[in-house]
């Protein structure tokens, strides 16, 4: 009944008459009593409600995931130990939930179901495929050798995802933090192998990335690790940017975190991984605020945060946050 921001209210009229007499005329008794005046009563008091959405322009959305996050972390839950006021506050003003389940226990098949709409019995994405295992580690970040594949299983492209129907709706998008939506290739960046409906080669993964990275999939800014496995570390040698706009890059790059890269890396087991200071939680933070600050009054916009807080590995940075606990 809704497309394009026009609502058919005589549709909607014609229709809500027609449940209301529906509804009356069972034999059932039903769960609230309704007879066809207070029904009509009901339906003149959304007329203004519906009119005013149509009278609006589309709204701005921003969807945070936080990983790994229950709602017993949440002081809005009933948690005392953990300081969330801007949370809390958010659900005091808001809404809040108290039966919702993710799709999975698991990182990329519950992402997937976000993504695509599915629940993982349908869902092509069921279980944390991981790309980086059959790779080597030949590529050099100062003296740290890391993986040339990284990522996940990729969606299906033959099945529409959220940013691509957000885009095609006239949005802007953006997305910051974790992807796990397909595999990236350091040494093929812009090679890509299809089948004849245009889903992903995955045994070609040796020589081209998969078709199902941000940047083929509807959205416009991206900045994060492509990797969840990668987004383990939260000082890792670098993280993957597509952003046509601020840099012109025409593919998923690496974007090298050059002080990162000149101490030892985590899987080095060297004490030397410490003194890195390249923050990702606040560095995907940054760059998905400056990304709203771009945007433009009357143009709608998406942003999908997919942080990578607070999974491991639960190595902060010793600012006020932990020093308050500390105290």
């Amino acid at each position: 009944a809704v497309k394009n921001n026009q609502v058919n209210l005589l549709f909607l009229a014609r229709l809500f008459v027609y449940l209301a007499d529906f509804i009356c005329k069972q034999n059932t008794k039903p769960l609230v009593s309704m007879n066809k005046k207070n029904a009509l009563m009901l339906f003149a008091g959304i007329l203004p409600v519906v009119a005013s959405a149509q009278a609006q322009d589309r709204p701005n959305i921003i969807y945070i995931m936080c990983d790994d996050m229950g709602y017993g972390d949440l002081g809005c839950y009933g948690q005392q130990l953990i300081s969330t006021p801007n949370l809390d506050r958010m659900a005091a003003e808001g809404m809040r939930f108290t039966q919702a389940y993710a799709g999975s226990p698991v990182s990329a098949p519950s992402r997937a179901c976000f993504m695509t709409g599915q629940h993982t019995g349908h869902v092509h994405v069921r279980g944390n495929r991981e790309y980086w295992q059959s790779a080597r580690r030949e590529n050099m970040f100062g003296s740290n050798p890391d993986y040339h594949i990284i990522g996940q299983e990729p969606y299906k492209n033959t099945h529409k995802i959220v940013p691509e129907l957000f885009k095609e709706a006239g949005y802007r998008t953006g997305m910051f933090g974790k992807w796990a939506g397909g595999y990236y290739n350091l040494n093929y960046p812009d090679t890509y192998k299809v089948d004849a409906d245009g889903n992903t080669i995955t045994s070609a993964s040796a020589t081209s990335s998969s078709a199902s990275l941000p940047n083929k999939r509807g959205i416009d800014c991206y900045y994060g690790p492509i990797c969840q496995f990668q987004a383990h570390t939260y000082y890792p040698n670098f993280l993957n940017r597509y952003d046509p706009e601020k840099y012109g890059d025409k593919h998923i790059v690496v974007d090298t975190l050059k002080q990162n890269i000149q101490h030892r890396d985590v899987s080095s087991g060297n004490a030397d991984y410490e003194n890195r200071e390249q923050y990702t939680a606040d560095l995907i933070h940054q760059y998905a605020l400056d990304w709203i600050d771009r945007q433009e009054a009357g143009k709608p916009f998406l942003g999908i945060f997919t942080y990578t807080l607070p999974h491991a590995e639960l190595w902060q940075p010793n600012d006020s946050i932990l020093q308050k606990y500390i105290q």
